[in-house]
């Protein structure tokens, strides 16, 4: 088929809406990154997505709703401090966790899991296309499973093309990485209360949710996840990679890194420079990994940043990207 691109405004949302009403899967662009959505609830769409990402059918999708009141028609059980959450951080960039108390929601968007992740993307073209069609979208990111994530309308081409009806192209993602997944525990202690468990790092970070409960960080966001099925998106040991080999380096400050680099580099080596503005190298970093596929890199050596704040999501991507091959610059 060939791949139609349309600009996000009114025509282009309508007719985005009106394929997806049809249970076609059409790519979208939403804050974080640019989504292949879907109907979540019709199971036929939902198995487009994942023959044409070729994405592993124990990586569960998550669901784009408008708010807090369309969530909760999916028959999920909403606790109160996810109420409290929705407030401050929806819509943005932050992915919940619910359990299901009915089976309004295909197991197939699960993966055969008792949860649910949901969230309401800022992007106004991804929100005004949820509530055209009034059902809630599944869309994992538009690309090849395991690649960088596409935040430009021309990443999901690169991958996508014509394999897909349409790309609504909305200009460059303001984000850059996916969203902040959670989800909830109960802890005894003097009384009830929620603890806010960060499984995926993103836009939203451990610092700001701590504000509102305890939150702690799992261990497979810094680490290698041996489950077979994962509760959230993107905890896979190679995700996020380019064609080039991504060596990530763990140096001191930016002098002992060049100084690394130096003394190893060989051709075909390609160094991803980052600038001192975390938020910025957070939303060029997809792009630049794409940039230097371009280049014909082989290699591509990456510093890692101090995993707290944002810092945390970016060491996140790059250590998958990297498939877990780091070095320490001495």
């Amino acid at each position: 088929m060939q791949t139609l691109f349309l600009v996000a405004d009114s025509g282009g949302i309508r007719t985005t809406a009106k394929l997806l009403r049809s249970g076609e899967i059409v790519a979208i662009p939403t804050e974080t990154v640019y989504g292949l959505a879907c109907n979540a609830l019709n199971p036929e769409a939902i198995e487009k997505v994942f023959k044409v990402k070729g994405r592993p059918s124990n990586n569960p999708l998550i669901v784009h709703v408008s708010g807090l009141e369309m969530a909760g028609k999916l028959g999920l059980e909403i606790p109160p401090i996810a109420e409290i959450l929705s407030e401050r951080f929806w819509p943005g960039p932050l992915t919940m966790i619910f359990k299901k108390n009915k089976d309004t929601i295909p197991p197939e968007v699960s993966c055969g899991l008792d949860t649910v992740a949901v969230r309401v993307p800022s992007h106004p073209a991804a929100l005004e296309i949820i509530k055209l069609c009034r059902f809630p979208l599944a869309a994992p990111s538009a690309n090849i499973s395991g690649s960088p994530s596409p935040t430009k309308s021309e990443h999901v081409y690169d991958d996508l093309k014509d394999k897909i009806p349409l790309i609504l192209d909305g200009g460059e993602c303001e984000g850059g990485i996916e969203s902040t997944v959670v989800m909830f525990e109960t802890i005894e202690s003097s009384e009830i209360s929620q603890r806010i468990r960060i499984l995926r790092p993103g836009g939203v970070t451990a610092e700001q949710l701590g504000e509102f409960a305890e939150t702690v960080i799992d261990d497979a966001v810094c680490a290698e996840y041996n489950g077979e099925n994962p509760s959230s998106p993107g905890t896979a040991h190679k995700h996020y990679s380019p064609k080039a080999q991504v060596i990530a380096v763990v140096a001191e400050n930016q002098e002992k890194f060049i100084n690394y680099i130096n003394a190893n580099k060989k051709k075909g080596d390609f160094i991803l420079s980052f600038t001192e503005d975390i938020n910025e190298n957070a939303r060029l970093l997809f792009s630049m990994l794409r940039d230097l596929d371009e280049m014909g890199a082989k290699r591509i050596f990456a510093r890692l940043p101090e995993p707290e704040g944002l810092g945390l999501a970016v060491y996140n991507r790059l250590i998958r990207a990297a498939e877990f091959n780091s070095v320490k610059a001495e």
